[in-house]
């Protein structure tokens, strides 16, 4: 994440999202990574996460709040996260949220840090790439590695608030209206 502070608290974050019809091929080959599991909680711009290593004994809890003002460009997102310990999650699981699993992979490409999203449970089928950046100005020196179907970073279809909110057949016809669209 980019170390540029937005206020007190917040720090800008710059990333880019891509679309993936499949996984990278040499992906899985040494499967670290991570079982995530968001919480999404209605009408705010907050998000409970747990992040369960796949390989080691190891989770992480937090508390996010991501937003894109409107002078912040589609890459651009403001982020404040807080780090929780277990009985702290454990107080925030309880509410109501709209749950978003997916496993997350690094993927290293022509020295490039990518994380490889495939979702799961009625989110199976999507696979996204994410590339953080420093700054801005490394948004258009990205080269697309070849596991990428198209640039979505300005697709809010993709964000994972929406996903979460969406019911099973919006995100069916979105996912496959999107994959035609590629296409034509």
């Amino acid at each position: 994440m980019s170390s540029q502070r937005i206020g007190k608290y917040a720090c800008l974050e710059v990333e880019c999202r891509y679309l993936l019809n499949k996984i990278p091929a040499d992906l899985l080959d040494n499967p670290q990574g991570w079982l995530i599991t968001d919480r999404y909680f209605s009408n705010t711009r907050l998000r409970l996460r747990h992040m369960q290593s796949v390989t080691r004994k190891e989770n992480i809890y937090k508390l996010t709040q991501k937003y894109r003002s409107e002078t912040q460009h589609p890459y651009e997102t403001t982020i404040i996260n807080l780090y929780l310990t277990e009985a702290e999650y454990d107080h925030f699981e309880v509410l109501e949220a709209k749950v978003l699993k997916k496993r997350r992979y690094s993927h290293m490409v022509q020295s490039r840090l990518f994380s490889i999203d495939v979702f799961e449970g009625r989110h199976q089928g999507l696979i996204l790439a994410e590339n953080e950046l420093e700054n801005k100005s490394e948004v258009d020196k990205v080269v697309l590695p070849s596991f990428v179907l198209k640039d979505v970073t300005d697709d809010p279809f993709f964000t994972g608030g929406k996903l979460a909110t969406m019911t099973d057949e919006e995100f069916k016809q979105g996912l496959s209206q999107r994959f035609r669209d590629h296409e034509n």
